[in-house]
Parts: C-alpha cells; structure tokens; sequence
C-alpha cells in the first residue's frame, strides 16, 4: 500500500500483525489524512471506487469524532445520481456492521480506518439516530437544500417547487401574457406574426407543434446558460428596452435570415414573462436556480457562514463523478470548496475522464484541470486505481489492449481523429485545431491499463455481420437492423439453452433502439425490461393517444383534437389540419370541430362519431382496446408497441381502483415517471441505453454498434471559444470562430471513445460486440462507432494472434 506525504513517498508492507505494525499504520493514515488536503482518485470502470471514498469517510469521520465536537453534517459526500448516493451509504453501514463484529474484512478495515469495534458501534447507532443529517446527498440536492437555506437571504418563497424542465402548461401561460402585452408594444404583435411564419416556413411538414418547438428551443437556452457562461454576454444586447427599439425598426427579410435574433428576442420577452408565472404558482426552474445560487455564493462570500449555521461546520467534502459535473454546478460549490480548503480541511474526489458521457448535458471533465490548476499551492494526492474488481480476465485484457492501443498509436489516432471532426475539408487552422483535441485525448485516455482481480476468463466476442442480399424491398438501414434482430435472438437463444439467461443487458444509443428491440423479443416470447418504458410520457403516440381521450372527454377542447389529428393516426390527418389552417388565412370563423364535420364528414362519422358511441357502452379500459383495435395501433405502429402496452397497463391498473377516464386524466397530467422503477427481475432481459448503464454492471452484455449519429450543428447558430461568443455559418466565421466551432464538435466525437468505454466496461462475464459491415455510402455516412471499431480492429489484427476477438 503506497501513502503519501507532501512530496516524499512510504512503502508499508506488513505479514505480521503485531501492536507496533498496528500502531505505525495507524500513525501513517493519519499523517497521510493531515497532510493531503486534496486527495484526487482517477477511477477507471470497476476500479472499487466506491470502496476507496467509502473508506475516505469513514477515515474523515474518526478524525472528526476524536475532536470530540462529533456531528455527521461535519462530513458532506456528494454523488451524481441517487443510486450513487445510496450505494455509497449503504456501503459507509456495512462497513461500519463489519468492524463492529471484526470480521476478516471488518478487521481489514479497523486497520485502514483506525475505527475501533467500539468506535464502530458509537458511529451506528448515531447515523440511525441522525439520518436525516447523514449528509450523501446528489449535487442538486445539495445545492438546492442551500438554496432554501438561503432563500431569506435571496429573497425568495421557502415553499417554492423545483422544476427540472419547463412543463407545456408554464410556456402556455408565459405566451399568454406576451400576446397579451403584444397588443400595448408596437412592433411585438408584428414580430410574433412574423415568428410563427418562420417557423411553418422552416418546417419540412406542417405540423400544429409550434409550441413544442418552442419549448425544445427555449430548453436548449436554458441549458446553456447553464454551463455557457459567455452566453450571457450576448443576452446583454436583447436586454428589453434595446429589443423594443429592434421591434421598431423590424424589418421581416432581415431578421428571418437569422433565426437566433427570433429565439433571443422571443427569449428576453418570455423569459420575464415565465419568472411571473414561476413567481406566482412558486416555482423554481433548474435552468435559473443554480445560476442565481452560483452568483450569489461568488458576489457575496458573507453568506458562507450562515452556510455553516444552517447546514453544518463542514470538515471535509468528498465528491464522486467529478467528471460529469457541470459548470454552474462547480461555480456554486467551489466557495464552499475554497473555505474548507483554506481551513486545512479535507477535499476528496473520484473522477474519469474516459467515462465522461454527460457532456450533451454540461458535464465538463477538464473542469478538473482548472481545478488542480488554482489549488498547485495545496498539497495534491493523485491515486490511480489500477485494479479491476468487476469484470473477467478477458475483458479486462480486451480493454486495455483496445484503448491503449489508440492512445498508444500516433497515426491511427490522428487518422481517427481528422476524419471525425473535419471529414474531407480542408481549413487553415486544422493543425492548431487536431493538436488540441489530441492534447484532450490523450489526457481522457492517459489511465487505461488495468489489472483483472477475478480469476475466472470470461470471453469478449466480436461478431462482425455481413448484410444478406435476400431482404427484398427493405433499405440497407432496415436491412442492417434485421441482421442486428436476428443475431441478438440467436444469442439470447443459446444463453437460454445454456440456461444462462440472468442478468444480460443489451446496450443501445437511443431511447427509440429500445422500444423496437423491446416489442421485437416480446413478440418472440422474452421477458424483457426496457428503461424507455419509464419515458412513456415522450411517445408520440401516447401523446397522440392521451389527446384523443381528452377530446372524447370533452368535445369542444380544440386543441386536445389538434393534438389527436397531428400524431398521423391515420394518413389524411395532417391534410385535414393543413387544409384548416388554409381556411382561418381567408378568414373562416369555423371551430375545428365544426370543420372537421362539414368538410371530412366520412372520417367525423366513421371515426370520431363511432368511439363517443362506443364510449357510451364500454368501460374505460375496454374503449381504450377498442381505440387500439379500430386506428389498428399494433399493425401501424410497432415500433411503439412497448409504450402502448404499458400505457394501457397503467389504465388497467387505474381502472381496479375504481378511476374513470375523467379522474384519469386529471392522475395523468400529474402522475410523474419517477413513480415507475426499473423492475429488479434478474430473468428478464434488461435493454437499455449507454447513458442510463453507466455505474451499472451486468453478467452479459450485447452492444450493437449501429449508432447513427446526428450531424454537427451548433446550438442556435452561436459558437463559444475563449471567452466570445460567435454568431454565423461556420464558412462565415473569422479563425477565432472556426477554432471554437470545431473544438465544440470535437467535444462531442470524443465522446464516442468515451461512450465505447463504458460500453465495453459494463460486462462481468461475457461481451459480445455486434459491427454490421457496412459500405461508405451516402446511407451509412453517419455511422461513425461502427467505422472507428473497424479501423482499429484492422490495425489490431497483426497484434491479437493470441487473444480471441
């Protein structure tokens, strides 16, 4: 075991258990825990991290206790996720119930800890005692108890609710008052008429989802805000009174060249119209909150000890996943961070860059570098923990050999890199640009290789798949996709025959991946498991389907019968909507209702008409079959078979306990997804995205690598680098700008390494890799994983001989 001392090294290697061996390592630990005040583990997939900042605690927590000033708020650990948060308090007890009763591992631990047995048995009584103060919390709970316990000092409501993201009903209300205020601004009526033109006119599809649109695009300024500081920099121009003189001038040609001016003006208008509504109904919005939090703890240090008064004198901190943290996030805890550090206290983290896949989010891994940047002047421990605790022999050997091989390899991972982020261009600063991002891999990657502790071999399989030519009349996607189906089954067929079939997990990219593999191996008699499941509230066709039973439920809700006619149900749904739409520019005073009836008098009769008929005789949950049965939803729409079946599941569910379809959709506008959890059945097939798998590991693993990945576009036009903000096509940007428009896509082909990683560090026992071949055709050219894995599988051809792939 290896410690360290400001910047000399000790080496303690006992065999013998003797007082004085006992009473030397005791000394060591504490003279390690007083003089690194930043201990800083770099954890790769499996490495026992949780071990080591479980350990970390407890060492913390015998500090405290023999000042004799004991109290668990002292101690704040912080997780990305709650499973994180309660695997890390579970195992805190469990090695404390191991101590107390000196087991071999509870005798281990007395010795790295230096908690006695009877120490041990003070240490459980006073966290059962003080639960509520045994301070594991998720980041944004942390930061949002500090933010109520600040909310006097703020100025704000205490029993305001959190919002995580702006529901349709706030925007509705926010918009409301903006049309409504349009009629006293000159200009603004103007500009939203305007607004709702660009809009159609930029949709491939006329569609009645302008609201969702806006909500999607507001959410993306939201989000960066909440990690872009530079965004608020271009704000300051579309501040109100500079946008009323914008609305003067408007000029239609002008500004429908440039979107973004649409979405900031919209923005600085519905901004203060929303923090009216949150204001009133008591509403706290994620994408503000910790904003205003960060600013305050920043501007005004003074509210640190009322920190301390409220939540406790902290001792030390202990923060897990540093790698996903966001920026706003870091810039609200670091005073805190800074003032236990200024008080010789105590600040331990586990990051790894490699498995940093939240970047979509904010997540930002280097915010480690900036970190060890600004605190050189403390003592810094830097551990890697280079064992692997989880996975077989084989995998382990198959990751190392896999990403050290592309770290290692100048050429392939320049080759690799180039093609990603510039393709076929050709631009003057791509030197500039590739060594900076190889500089970035280099550092994500600098820690792969590990040491497998299992004994046992496992196996990796890589199955490459060659498309069949016999699959007439579908595309080379479909046909891609069916070659994946039918290789997957007869995996699964195999475990089965093995009866072998605990614990697999197939791992796929996008949540739609899940509900097709989900209906497919239900039709083929799987039990299956898929995280989507807890997403129904995002199917289209749920939506639709909940608009339709909202209009049955009231025949003149208009926009519930838009929603209904906008999901394509059936074919000449959306032409009814157009055709509508036609009529209001010429003027009609026709409701939708009323229009429906008198120009599509077949569909009202065959159709609507015939389910308020069907609605009088049949229970809920029979007219929801019947709806199925008579829109013929699982011939239409199965790939959303998944999402129907549970929908109709909860409806069941609702109709034993006596509910309607009145008092059912009053429970479905507020019924939360986090009610359902992940079904903890070992026999079914889980079927889940990477994102989702991260922490998680499984017997078997599948990972098909057919990912699709989007093409490249900046957020809203604007491009960060530096500390300016750029607005223009890429083509039109000066150097500066064109450095920060491909760094900013280089982010996100990096993560795709980092997604690998973590897709291939999941499996214990068993990996298979599934790699459709395929052409580089027009068709294919956004499947980037599959062509990184066959580039460096042909590069690892002539160094595997002895290590099967």
């Amino acid at each position: 075991m290896r410690f360290f001392f400001r910047k000399k090294t000790f080496f303690f290697e006992s065999k013998e258990k003797s007082v004085t061996t006992l009473n030397i390592h005791r000394i060591i630990i504490q003279l390690t825990l007083m003089s690194d005040n930043i201990i800083i583990y770099n954890a790769s997939a499996g490495s026992g991290k949780t071990y080591q900042l479980a350990l970390n605690y407890l060492k913390l927590l015998n500090k405290i206790y023999k000042k004799g000033e004991f109290n668990l708020k002292n101690l704040l650990a912080i997780t990305f996720t709650n499973k994180a948060s309660f695997e890390m308090k579970e195992r805190i007890i469990s090695f404390l119930k191991e101590i107390y009763q000196q087991t071999e591992k509870g005798k281990i631990k007395t010795y790295e800890t230096g908690i006695s047995r009877e120490k041990a048995e003070i240490l459980l009584e006073e966290i059962f005692l003080n639960y509520d103060s045994f301070q594991i919390k998720t980041i944004d709970s942390f930061l949002l108890n500090l933010y109520r316990a600040l909310s006097y000092e703020l100025g704000i409501p205490t029993d305001f609710q959190i919002k995580t993201y702006l529901e349709e009903s706030l925007i509705e209300k926010a918009l409301n008052k903006l049309f409504e205020e349009a009629k006293k601004i000159e200009g603004l009526l103007n500009f939203l008429e305007n607004f709702v033109d660009h809009l159609l006119a930029n949709e491939e599809k006329l569609r009645i989802d302008i609201k969702n649109k806006l909500v999607r695009d507001l959410e993306k300024i939201f989000q960066k805000i909440t990690y872009k500081k530079e965004f608020l920099n271009i704000l300051e121009v579309y501040q109100e009174n500079k946008v009323e003189k914008i609305l003067l001038d408007f000029d239609k040609k002008e500004i429908s060249q440039d979107s973004k001016d649409y979405y900031l003006i919209l923005y600085t208008f519905l901004k203060k119209k929303l923090e009216e509504v949150f204001n009133r109904e008591k509403i706290l919005f994620i994408g503000i909150w910790k904003e205003t939090l960060s600013q305050s703890l920043t501007l005004f240090p003074e509210f640190i000890p009322w920190i301390y008064v409220k939540l406790g004198n902290l001792e030390g901190i202990i923060m897990d996943e540093f790698q996903d943290t966001d920026r706003v996030q870091w810039e609200a805890i670091l005073p805190i961070v800074e003032d236990v550090l200024s008080r010789n206290k105590v600040f331990v983290c586990a990051c790894d860059p490699k498995q940093s896949i939240f970047q979509w989010k904010g997540g930002d891994p280097f915010i480690l570098v900036e970190f060890m940047q600004k605190f050189s002047s403390y003592p810094i421990k830097v551990e890697v923990l280079g064992k692997n605790y989880r996975s077989a022999v084989d995998i382990v050997k198959f990751n190392n050999l896999f990403f050290s091989y592309i770290s290692k390899n100048l050429e392939l991972k320049k080759e690799l890199l180039e093609e990603l982020v510039f393709g076929k261009e050709k631009i003057e600063v791509k030197e500039k640009i590739l060594t900076n991002v190889l500089k970035d891999f280099d550092w994500n990657f600098e820690n792969v290789i590990q040491e497998a502790v299992n004994d046992f071999r496992g196996e990796v399989r890589c199955k490459f798949l060659k498309i069949e030519e016999d699959l007439e009349g579908k595309s080379p996607k479909e046909k891609v996709k069916e070659l994946i189906k039918k290789e997957i089954l007869d995996i699964l067929r195999d475990l089965k025959q093995k009866k072998d079939l605990d614990d697999i997990a197939i791992l796929v990219r996008k949540n739609e991946d899940i509900t097709e593999l989900s209906s497919f191996l239900i039709s083929e008699g799987f039990k299956v498991i898929g995280s989507s499941f807890l997403k129904i509230k995002e199917s289209p066709l749920i939506n639709t389907f909940f608009s339709l039973l909202k209009f049955l439920n009231y025949s003149e809700d208009e926009i519930a019968l838009a929603g209904f006619l906008s999901g394509e149900l059936f074919e000449s749904s959306l032409n009814i909507l157009k055709k509508y739409c036609e009529f209001k520019l010429i003027g009609s005073n026709l409701s939708l209702v009323d229009f429906v009836k008198k120009e599509y008098p077949s569909f009202w009769e065959n159709y609507i008409e015939d389910i308020f008929s069907a609605k009088k005789y049949l229970s809920f949950y029979e007219l929801c079959q019947y709806i199925v049965k008579k829109f013929r939803l699982e011939e239409k729409k199965s790939k959303e078979l998944a999402y129907l079946y549970k929908f109709l599941s909860i409806i069941l569910e609702f109709t034993f306990k006596g509910g309607d379809l009145e008092e059912f959709l009053e429970y479905w506008e507020k019924y939360s997804e986090d009610e359902l959890e992940m079904p903890k059945d070992k026999s079914a097939i889980k079927i889940l995205t990477i994102h989702l798998a991260k922490g998680l590991e499984f017997n078997h693993v599948i990972l098909p690598l057919f990912w699709e990945e989007k093409s490249y576009t900046s957020d809203l036009g604007l491009v960060f680098y530096n500390g300016n903000i750029y607005k223009g096509r890429k083509e039109d940007l000066p150097n500066e700008g064109k450095i920060g428009w491909y760094l900013e896509k280089a982010k996100t082909k990096l993560e795709l390494f980092n997604l690998l990683y973590v897709g291939f560090t999941r499996a214990v026992k068993t990996l298979y890799i599934l790699i459709p071949e395929i052409e580089k055709t027009k068709d294919f050219s956004r499947f980037e994983v599959t062509r990184i894995f066959n580039k460096i599988y042909s590069f690892l051809k002539d160094e595997t001989q002895n290590f099967p792939l």
